[in-house]
Formats: C-alpha cells, structure tokens, sequence
C-alpha cells in the first residue's frame, strides 16, 4: 500500500517541511517567550531577550507567506506591550519583535508606526528612530511615517530642529494632514510649543485605538490645559498660523 503522501512530488515535500519548520520556529520563539515571562514573575524586569529567528533567515522558508508570519509577530507584539504595560514591566525584546515584523513585511505600515510609537512609550528613543528612519527608507511617500518621527523630536526629545526637518519633508507628501504647515511656521518662529504639542497629542488620541496610549494622550493634554491656563496669553503666529502660507525650511529629501 502507497504511502498517502508518496503522490507529492519530493520538491513540494522539501517545500512544505521547510514552511512547517519555519512557522515552527516562529511560534516555538513566541510560546517560549511566554513561558519564561510567566514563570519569571516579579524578575520578568530582568528578563533577557531570547532567541527569536533572523527574518532574513526566516524569509526563505516561509515560501511567500511572509505576510502572515508578519501579522502573526505583530499580534505578538501587541500583546507583548500590553502585557507589560499592564504589570509596568520593562520591555526587552520590543524592539526586536518590531523589527522581526517590519522585516517580514517592509510595508507593514502600522506596525512601524505603533511599533515606533509603542518603544517611545518604553523610552527606547534609539529603537524607536530605527523603526520609523527604516519605515521611512522602505515606503517614501508615506507621510504619517515622518510625521510621527517629527512628533518624537518635538514632544520626547525637543530637538525642533530635528522636528523642523521632518515635518518638512512631510509636508511635501501626498495626503499630509492640515496642520503641519502651521506647525513649521510655528518653529520657524520659535513660538507655539505649547500648542503644537497639545494639537499633536489630540491627533494622536483621535488616532489611536489602543487604550494605554489613549491614557498616556490624556494625561499629557490635562497637562498642558493646565500649562496653558497659567499663561497669560496664547503663544501664537498671529494670523498667519492657520494659513498655508510659504515656509522657508530644510531642503527636501531623506535624512542620513
């Protein structure tokens, strides 16, 4: 009697062991994860990152299916930052899963963006500029990629020249919201801080669908309302700050 799979030609059988093999590494990598973190308790703070298998290696393997390997990691991932938000935990292996999940899938555009979002929320300001400067070099026109690394420079790192740079070149993208010539002219002036971050905290929680970052944007827009109430008067661009008018600015182009 003929094996039942003895029909298979031997190529499609090396195929689908290989695919086998590399989900298997990929969901061995997740489901050990957490079974270290559940046992390690109260020291899952010191908890090292572990092994999870190079896309690159990966890639291959998964014989055209690394899209669902990339929605499969991000769940991961989400539920990784959840988890450890919940318990306020560190996260040693955000950036890790952020970076598997936009290398599996390069044009994965939210996972670079609540990637990039979530390692700011985790103070990885390194790891989340990796993540957007590599969503940026992958998808060109996107403008929400450089608008939230823009965002990053001016509510993290209050670097506005940095933010000045990036907002630029969103502002020369196909779809770029409204408001961000108000913001570079805002810099340019060197006023308006205060307003512009709290008109970026309120475009990121009508955003946002995840709940711990739409706590985070409360929080920081009940902030500044207060900040704003002890001025004794808006720092705005005159009229000119509702307006599209001509910006001088940075030339346009990519980052180094």
């Amino acid at each position: 009697m003929r094996h039942p799979t003895s029909w298979i030609p031997p190529v499609r059988r090396t195929q689908a062991a290989a695919l086998a093999f590399a989900f298997l590494a990929l969901t061995g990598a997740f489901v050990t994860a957490r079974w270290l973190e559940g046992r390690s308790g109260d020291g899952a703070k010191r908890l090292e990152p572990i092994f999870f298998p190079r896309a690159e290696i990966l890639r291959p393997a998964l014989l055209g299916f690394t899209g669902l390997a990339a929605d499969l990691t991000w769940i991961r991932t989400v539920q990784y930052f959840g988890g450890r938000m919940e318990h306020q935990e560190r996260f040693p292996q955000l950036y890790q899963l952020a970076d598997m999940t936009t290398s599996l899938d390069s044009h994965f555009l939210d996972a670079y963006l609540y990637g990039g979002l979530f390692l700011v929320i985790a103070k990885q300001y390194p790891n989340a500029i990796a993540i957007y400067e590599k969503g940026f070099a992958a998808n060109p026109t996107a403008w929400q990629i450089p608008h939230d690394l823009g965002r990053l420079y001016f509510l993290e790192l209050r670097d506005y020249e940095q933010a000045l740079r990036w907002w630029n070149i969103t502002d020369r993208l196909p779809g770029r919201p409204h408001y961000i010539p108000r913001f570079l002219i805002r810099l340019q002036a060197k006023t308006g801080h205060v307003e512009t971050a709290l008109e970026l905290w309120r475009q990121l929680l009508a955003r946002s669908e995840n709940e711990a970052v739409n706590e985070i944007a409360r929080r920081e827009i009940k902030k500044l309302l207060e900040e704003m109430k002890q001025k004794p008067a808006p720092d705005f661009v005159s009229q000119q700050s509702g307006q599209d008018a001509p910006h001088a600015g940075l030339s346009p182009g990519r980052p180094q």
